[in-house]
């Protein structure tokens, strides 16, 4: 039984978790099985870690059921019972911290009784609810509020057209019009997704169902009048609309900054509209769709950190559990030392507590060898990679470009010759990544060997070339590199 999912699941109960949870089974609503009670009372001695050898199914039967011989199939019916009724626990936990669904699912429970008045006052007052919270950002997800605003008027419409005389006015309209304004903004947060899954796993997205459906909106001017309308009819949520809207054409049309820039104006002027959960999720699109540019953006590093700042001006880096996304983080550090090294030591040293434990020692040291290179301490940030475990693909990039900034800095030929064919073959092997990032990659790598031929044999064109090349061409670390370039000028002059 270690090794149950009901035991992986206990144990991530906190202490006040667990005395809720012994309510909820004492409860002969839920639970009528003395025994399956009895099996929890005996595991609850061994929170919570629940790692003891006495929690051997043969062991717990002992406890028990000490004069009866072991039964595999009744022990396994007991711990059976007992994980759903932790399933039925933490859904209810959920269910009870969501009025919208509790209040439709009321209003759905006495739509269909002889209790009119009732009915039409309840339904009443749910509506003012569901406004007031939506005007007061009470919803983790707006999306929900579409959802519940849907069916909370097709359930109204339906009983105001069985009951004639309670009919004040035509609701019809107001349950198509949260219809469709909930379906688009589910297809752009899907479409974000559709974008994250291409770029990490190089998946098609011109064959995907969301971009092809998407495309057709806006292709045939369905997207512009649906958002022409929602400006008339209903202008409370066009500008919740806008921004979703502004975010998919960000992310869909990549070979410009101009709707990037949109999208970044509409989240800054509408943030207070949103939750936490969902401004947290536009800003992660924000920031997808200008990694996302195939275009150079030679002040890639001050753009993106002025949108780091946007995050921590809003208080959503970190995530609702409190920690903070390994990837997120060193995103934060690899793109805020190019413009303020005081800022990225701070963050560093508030934010690595909030690390997943599993992460947390190799993604401080891979942060501290960045600063460290940022501060001309190769030598000690050698030292730091050196540290670094990770399986994640995106990290071990990271680790071998710092590799080769490194060697290259120290006038290490042998050692960035060698880091430099790893990293070629370590590109070459890798199947699971974008196109357009592993050609970045490459870039990047070649850049890096022509400035160390051309610091041993210096040639002014060719310089000149290489400069040109880093300017027009989108490649990583582009500040760097021209600083680099510069240098050498210098020399050859």
């Amino acid at each position: 039984m270690l090794k149950s999912s009901l035991l992986e699941i206990l144990r991530t109960f906190s202490k006040q978790e667990l005395a809720k949870f012994e309510d909820f089974i004492r409860s002969p609503y839920f639970n009528k099985k003395e025994n399956v009670l009895r099996l929890f009372l005996e595991i609850k001695r061994y929170a919570p870690v629940f790692e003891s050898e006495d929690l051997a199914k043969e062991t717990m039967w002992g406890k028990l059921f000490p004069d009866a011989d072991y039964n595999y199939g009744i022990m396994k019916n007991l711990i059976h019972d007992l994980g759903k009724l932790c399933e039925s626990f933490l859904s209810e936990e959920v269910y009870k911290t969501n009025e919208t669904q509790r209040s439709l699912d009321f209003l759905n429970s006495i739509s269909c009784r002889t209790v009119s008045n009732i009915f039409i006052n309840k339904i009443e007052s749910a509506e003012k609810t569901f406004l007031k919270n939506f005007k007061t950002v009470k919803y983790d997800f707006l999306i929900d509020y579409y959802d519940g605003m849907r069916d909370l008027y097709h359930l109204k419409t339906g009983f105001l057209q069985a009951n004639a005389q309670f009919k004040k006015k035509d609701e019809l309209i107001k349950s198509p019009e949260n219809l469709i304004i909930g379906c688009l903004i589910k297809c752009f947060e899907t479409f974000h997704n559709v974008i994250l899954n291409s770029l990490n796993y190089n998946s098609p997205v011109k064959s995907n169902i969301t971009y092809l459906f998407l495309k057709e909106l806006e292709d045939h001017s369905i997207l512009k009048n649906i958002l022409d309308y929602t400006k008339e009819h209903s202008p409370d949520n066009y500008p919740v609309l806008k921004c979703y809207y502004s975010m998919y054409k960000a992310l869909s049309v990549n070979d410009s900054l101009e709707y990037f820039y949109d999208f970044k104006n509409n989240l800054s002027q509408n943030s207070g509209l949103f939750s936490d959960t969902e401004l947290r999720e536009l800003y992660n699109g924000l920031l997808t769709s200008f990694g996302n540019r195939k275009i150079t953006t030679n002040n890639f590093h001050q753009e993106y950190f002025g949108i780091i700042q946007i995050g921590f001006k809003n208080k959503i880096i970190q995530k609702p559990d409190g920690t903070i996304d390994p990837g997120s983080f060193t995103s934060i550090v690899n793109v805020s030392v190019a413009n303020d090294i005081r800022f990225t030591e701070e963050f560093i040293n508030n934010y690595k507590d909030k690390l997943p434990p599993e992460f947390r020692e190799s993604i401080y040291h891979y942060s501290m060898a960045v600063l460290d290179f940022r501060k001309g301490n190769f030598e000690k940030s050698l030292e730091s990679i050196s540290q670094v475990q990770s399986k994640d693909l995106f990290m071990k990039f990271d680790i071998k470009h710092l590799q080769l900034n490194i060697y290259y800095e120290l006038n290490d030929r042998i050692a960035f010759d060698y880091s430099y064919d790893a990293m070629k073959h370590f590109i070459k092997s890798i199947k699971l990544t974008n196109e357009s990032r592993i050609v970045t990659r490459v870039n990047y790598c070649e850049y890096i060997k022509e400035l160390f031929i051309l610091r041993e044999k210096p040639d002014a064109f060719r310089l000149a070339v290489l400069k040109k090349e880093i300017t027009d061409n989108k490649t990583l670390n582009k500040g760097w590199l021209l600083k680099k370039v510069t240098e050498l000028e210098r020399v050859n002059c």
